[in-house]
């Protein structure tokens, strides 16, 4: 039979059918099938041109949303060793911000003590004999004064199942919530760029302190014993125990209508956020608290992501002025401080009071918080008796 010659067009087609009838895309087939009506492989063809369209919008979308926000937040399924991350920083604070005994001693105390626990709100508060009388040196050592000190607040404390002085492991800081005492938190060299010359407060640590930041971990020369402290395991025996006296009697002006203590796990590169964030603990309870760490753990290779579109800042990309360490926290601290400077020409006593930053604050893109699940139980009055001693020889009745 004589080889039959093609023109282009009909080449062409021929070429077009072959692929139809030989694709393993759905539907294509029937496209070419001669033997089906008009009507039908319109209806295929229809069919097909719509899936294409879908396919392309939906690669679109995930296309505009990878050029939006190009990371990709996952759980990282290797175990990390407790040994590299710091147990949290604790703040305690008792909601009585003044003991009676000192707050009624003269009439100028009283009424800056009014103002600074807002007992009052009248505007006789702020007469002239306090504006000229209660400056700053004065207020801070009145209000250092006037709180109940660290050593009346914590009446046991256990590192490990072991006893320690709590002295040594709680440092008096000013925060929100007026003086209240600080565990496992960074020295203050390592915290401010010019830490401001607290010796009054008397701040001591257990062992050689580190400079542990949330990029960098801990240095490595670090010693083992460095602070902040490590965790030692897992469970009560290996964490932190404390027995805190609230001194009830002493009660003047409390922070809430309650009796007891503000508690706070915070990053220990971090100042406290106690006042509105901190947990409330009753007297004469027995709580314990399960704490888990999380952990955001940034990839080097995020930096060359444009910061509007990652949403997260690299501590070497946004410089604070007054702390060393960018963390959220620290950047907000820094921006309340600037807007109350600019309104009231004034800061909190516990805020920084030197020219701040205060642009968009992001969160860091290496961070470390901690979630808490709490359980409480009233005290047993037996096992009251039997640490009497330990308790400053309180009977079962105080704690009642």
């Amino acid at each position: 039979k004589p080889a039959q010659v093609l023109s282009g067009h009909e080449s062409f087609n021929k070429d077009v059918r072959d692929y139809l009838q030989t694709s393993t895309l759905h539907g294509l087939r029937y496209i070419g099938e001669r033997k089906l009506t008009w009507f039908e492989r319109c209806f295929w063809l229809a069919a097909f041109c719509c899936s294409v369209i879908c396919a392309a919008f939906f690669i679109l979308n995930v296309y505009r949303k990878w050029r939006s926000s190009p990371m990709i937040v996952s759980i990282n399924p290797e175990n990390m060793h407790l040994q590299d991350l710091p147990f949290p920083a604790l703040t305690v604070c008792n909601v009585n911000q003044a003991k009676k005994s000192v707050a009624e001693r003269s009439s100028l105390d009283k009424k800056l003590l009014n103002s600074l626990c807002a007992t009052q709100r009248d505007a006789d508060i702020f007469e002239d004999d306090i504006a000229e009388s209660a400056n700053w040196d004065y207020t801070r050592s009145f209000l250092i004064n006037v709180t109940q000190p660290c050593n009346e607040m914590l009446a046991m404390c256990l590192w490990d199942s072991r006893n320690m002085n709590c002295q040594d492991l709680f440092n008096a800081q000013l925060t929100d919530e007026g003086l209240c005492c600080t565990f496992n938190v960074v020295h203050r060299d390592n915290m401010f760029r010019n830490p401001r010359d607290l010796n009054d407060l008397n701040l001591t640590f257990p062992s050689p302190s580190v400079d542990w930041t949330p990029e960098g971990g801990y240095p490595a020369d670090a010693p083992p014993d460095g602070f902040p402290w490590k965790p030692k395991g897992i469970g009560t025996n290996h964490g932190l125990t404390l027995v805190l006296d609230a001194n009830i009697a002493e009660y003047y002006c409390a922070s809430t209508k309650s009796m007891g203590f503000k508690i706070l796990l915070h990053n220990p590169t971090e100042t406290p956020n106690i006042a509105k964030i901190g947990e409330i603990y009753g007297p004469g309870i027995e709580a314990r608290v399960a704490i888990q760490p999380r952990i955001l753990d940034a990839q080097p290779s995020l930096k060359d992501i444009d910061v509007k579109k990652r949403l997260c800042l690299f501590s070497s990309e946004k410089e604070l002025v007054f702390y060393r360490i960018y963390t959220l926290r620290n950047c907000e601290m820094e921006c309340e401080a600037r807007s109350m400077l600019d309104r009231c020409k004034c800061v909190l006593y516990n805020m920084p009071n030197s020219e701040t930053t205060c642009d968009e604050c992001l969160p860091a893109c290496n961070e470390i918080s901690y979630f808490e699940r709490l359980s409480t139980a009233p005290l047993n009055k037996a096992l009251i008796g039997q640490y009497s001693t330990i308790l400053l020889n309180r009977t079962p009745d105080y704690f009642t």
